[in-house]
């Protein structure tokens, strides 16, 4: 349960939410306090000039002990704070508190009376052992005509301050107690918001994993986990599709295999069962023959599919002009259209913009396709063969004006195995992975390929495209 995203996103929002309340909370019982004790002394340092300003007419001559402390007591009743006069060698003539305490005549030696003697203001703040309390006290200078005649001191309670920020810090103690309820909430909802998908897919995949292929997972967002969820769709479908081929592959190339095989086997035991004439027996080798070579045909086709699939294209691609290998694989093709009476013609320019290619797979590319459009074209037929730019590519096309194909198999042809007439195709020799090859060469050139219909509808074109050097680089 601890180790789950949903815990673990949760338990960092209430963590976020609680560093932030604290810090929030420190500044700013610390800004209050600083507030208040700066207001507090404001107030006191205006009833202590203004006890100043009253009380400097008795100070000029021997002060009246009575008269100032009355004095006194007035402005402590006022202020709600005591109030104590000293002359100006410090001792008390006018104390608030007459009785229980009062420090009539005494020295009152203490630093905030010494800078107010001196002409400033003395102000501290201190914990009173005696009161239970935190006071302010403050000392303002007594003057008339420029001369310094004493000190009026007060001392007062902060309990009322230290009351607003007590009552400040419950407050926020409660807010921070309901900000982490509330984040608890909304937290869980939105880690579940977040964790949902990933539990769904995490479901898909160990489904998939026990070989069960068929999972989709909702798109619920357009953020990163949508876009997760749609690639890992995009991923289930790829793979269904890959494992569909791969079944299809297998039972095609066992099926394919298995047809030269049943021929030789039998034509094999008949040699060896039966009394054959030597016309017979050599009737039942060609034969024999006949099938080996479709046998290592199909066998040399499907080791071509493994070694693309296999090897890095990478380590043999290099910079070069195709057209000596293009005008030396048609050269080779020409001579075997004509033995079946089809007209073999190309159109290629003396050089090319160089493409990244591996060489001996553009040949294999270009034979495939001429091979596979003799086989298709009808004696007295055309192949036109052309090279040329097309944009930042190069384009090779391959046109016959042959049988066609039909536009509802156009998009299969190049799958593994397929064959628009399967009868037609083994008579011939094929085998369904002529254009499967030539495709997936092409995709690993980073080009394209593509069919259309030949001139006026008649025939095919076989149309591929490969990236120039220049438009890689």
């Amino acid at each position: 349960m601890f180790n789950s995203i949903r815990t673990k996103l949760t338990v960092t929002y209430l963590a976020l939410i609680l560093v932030v309340m604290a810090l929030t909370s420190f500044f700013l019982l610390n800004i209050l306090e600083q507030y208040y004790l700066s207001y507090h002394f404001e107030t006191m340092q205006r009833a202590g000039n203004l006890v100043a300003e009253f009380s400097s007419g008795y100070m000029k001559e021997s002060p009246d002990i009575g008269t100032v402390s009355t004095l006194a007591e007035d402005f402590a009743r006022q202020i709600g704070s005591r109030v104590i006069i000293t002359d100006h060698r410090q001792r008390v003539v006018g104390d608030s508190l007459r009785v229980g305490g009062g420090l009539l005549n005494s020295l009152l030696n203490r630093d905030e009376i010494s800078r107010a003697l001196e002409g400033e203001v003395g102000q501290s703040v201190q914990f009173s052992q005696q009161s239970n309390q935190w006071v302010m006290q403050i000392a303002v200078p007594i003057i008339s005509e420029n001369t310094i005649l004493g000190s009026v001191f007060i001392s007062s309670s902060l309990n009322h301050v230290y009351q607003i920020l007590k009552d400040i810090r419950r407050f926020l103690g409660v807010a921070t107690a309901v900000a982490i309820l509330l984040a608890a909430f909304l937290g869980a909802l939105f880690a579940h918001h977040i964790t949902v998908p990933i539990e769904l897919m995490t479901q898909a995949t160990e489904n998939m994993a026990r070989g069960d292929l068929n999972q989709r997972v909702p798109v619920q967002s357009n953020d990163e986990i949508g876009r997760l969820a749609i690639q890992f769709n995009h991923m289930s479908s790829r793979m269904q599709e890959m494992t569909r081929q791969l079944k299809d592959f297998v039972a095609n190339a066992s099926h394919e295999m298995r047809t030269p095989l049943t021929s030789l086997n039998i034509m094999v035991k008949s040699l060896k069962e039966y009394t054959l004439d030597v016309k017979e027996q050599k009737e039942f080798l060609s034969d024999i023959d006949m099938e080996l070579e479709r046998l290592m045909h199909l066998v040399e086709n499907l080791l071509d599919l493994t070694r693309i699939d296999r090897v890095s294209m990478d380590d043999t691609m290099q910079s070069a002009d195709i057209v000596p290998a293009v005008a030396a694989t048609l050269e080779m093709l020409k001579k075997r259209a004509e033995t079946e009476g089809i007209l073999l013609q190309y159109s290629v320019q003396p050089e090319a913009s160089p493409v990244y290619i591996s060489a001996h797979q553009i040949k294999q590319i270009l034979f495939n396709l001429v091979d596979n459009a003799i086989k298709y074209t009808p004696a007295g037929g055309t192949i036109i063969v052309a090279l040329y730019n097309e944009g930042e590519e190069l384009a090779l096309s391959v046109t016959d004006t042959g049988y066609g194909i039909p536009t509802e198999h156009k998009d299969k042809i190049f799958e593994r195995f397929y064959r628009i007439d399967k009868a037609r195709s083994r008579e011939q020799g094929g085998t369904g992975l002529g254009l499967a090859i030539v495709k997936e060469i092409v995709i690993r050139h980073g080009g394209k390929i593509r069919v259309e219909d030949g001139e006026g509808g008649q025939g095919s074109r076989f149309i591929l495209t490969i990236p120039l050097a220049r438009a890689i680089a």
